[in-house]
């Protein structure tokens, strides 16, 4: 019979700390409530960090202050653009924001769950609904209860439809229609230019070795900053970020500053188009065809040019822009790497002004680490110049060596579900 004791993991005590705070916690007290739940080491404070960056709904709000996705969403306010084809089928196409507003924790491991959406039409019924799949796309199939709320409304194709977040928890929304013609142009201007800085100031700081943010991370982000927690909320982000930001989608990556002559090829191609008015709606709007988000088919909708919508397969202007970002092999192996942007992440925080290990020494000095945790565990002990070795290198890698114990529910299939550094 073991006497070992079962503690939750890191992973389980932050979720369950920003899980149940009802407003956003700093690192130094998530630290301290993480300590009332399980024994913990030197490297506590780099395991929160650890966990904070395997929780889609950890949400940054401030330097070193983090949210709680569902908490944050209550009481902020999305716009969604009508089409005539949602108008026709009663289907609500969802974009990443959308998706993360309606079913918060589906970015966690991207797997559908039996979640039920409530929705409360102004003047109309509550419609119970749940994520399905439409134009090979993720949406709410709405039914003929909302095409004939709308019809009832004088609802038209390009007026939007208002979201309020009640109870993001309990999955309890309000709707209503705002005709096109009562849009405050003024308002939406500031909230766009609003979005479309902050998006820019999020990417921007963006510590994570990568080429492009995914854009429901950048989604996420967005609500934790206060995007949306403004009565009138800004347009559409996609079409937003295209008008306003200097941010452009790469490929099935996600969103990335676009360089200078990018900007520029796209500037006189506009040029030579027609003009676009404040509030005209983007191309895949006008269709109804485009693709509202991109995890089902393995790629974002094509890009918004003035001729049209454009697959960026057959515009060489988009591959030129990529190939002037694409890193070497080296790099885009340590970018896929969990535990190096984590430390990455740890070090630019602690030590801005110095330079981190590299991809292969920082797993050479890792695996270090846990052949002397694993010695400790078969001995029993470590010399003193063997534990002074081992505090050493989990402080230089912000590592809790407890994560390497077989026997605390750190290191298990739980914690950790990708593949061990050696395949990254």
């Amino acid at each position: 019979m073991t006497n070992t004791v079962q503690y939750p993991s890191y992973l389980d005590c932050v979720a369950d700390i920003l899980g149940n705070a009802s407003a956003p916690l700093s690192v130094d007290v998530l630290v301290e409530q993480v300590k009332g739940q399980r024994p913990t080491s030197k490297g506590v404070r780099s395991a929160v960090y650890q966990a904070i960056g395997k929780l889609y709904q950890a949400v940054p709000v401030a330097p070193g202050t983090f949210g709680w996705l569902s908490t944050l969403l209550v009481g902020q306010s999305f716009r969604h653009p009508l089409n005539k084809v949602e108008m026709q089928r009663g289907n609500l196409l969802m974009d990443e924001l959308e998706h993360a507003l309606f079913f918060p924790e589906f970015f966690q491991d991207h797997q559908p769950d039996g979640r039920i959406v409530r929705l409360h039409l102004m003047g109309g019924p509550t419609l119970e609904v749940h994520a399905a799949v439409e134009q090979e796309t993720w949406a709410l199939r709405l039914g003929q209860e909302f095409v004939a709320w709308l019809d009832q409304a004088g609802g038209s194709a390009y007026d939007d439809l208002l979201i309020h977040v009640l109870d993001a928890v309990g999955g309890e929304y309000s709707m209503r229609l705002q005709p096109r013609e009562a849009r405050q142009e003024e308002e939406i201007q500031e909230r766009n230019l609003q979005l479309a800085r902050t998006a820019e100031a999020i990417v921007t700081g963006d510590r994570k070795a990568r080429s492009a943010m995914p854009v429901w991370e950048l989604a996420a982000a967005l609500i934790g900053r206060g995007v949306y927690a403004d009565p009138t909320p800004p347009d559409d982000m996609h079409f937003t970020l295209h008008e306003h930001s200097v941010l452009r989608l790469e490929d099935d990556m996600g969103y990335a500053k676009a360089s200078r002559d990018y900007l520029r090829r796209e500037r006189n191609a506009h040029s030579n188009g027609p003009a676009r008015r404040e509030g005209d709606q983007p191309p895949w709007r006008e269709s109804g065809a485009g693709q509202r988000e991109g995890d089902l088919s393995g790629g974002f909708f094509g890009r918004e040019t003035a001729g049209g919508f454009v697959d960026d397969d057959d515009d060489p202007s988009f591959w030129d822009a990529v190939e002037d970002n694409v890193a070497d092999f080296s790099d885009m192996e340590a970018n896929q790497c969990e535990g190096y942007q984590f430390y990455l992440a740890e070090f630019n925080l602690m030590m801005p002004e110095e330079d981190p290990l590299s991809h292969m020494n920082f797993h050479l000095l890792e695996a270090e680490l846990e052949m002397l945790v694993g010695l400790e565990q078969e001995f029993g002990y470590l010399m003193p110049e063997q534990e002074e070795r081992k505090q050493a290198l989990a402080a230089r890698l912000f590592i809790d060596p407890d994560m390497f114990y077989g026997g605390d529910g750190d290191w298990d299939q739980s914690d950790f579900s990708g593949p061990p550094f050696w395949d990254n």
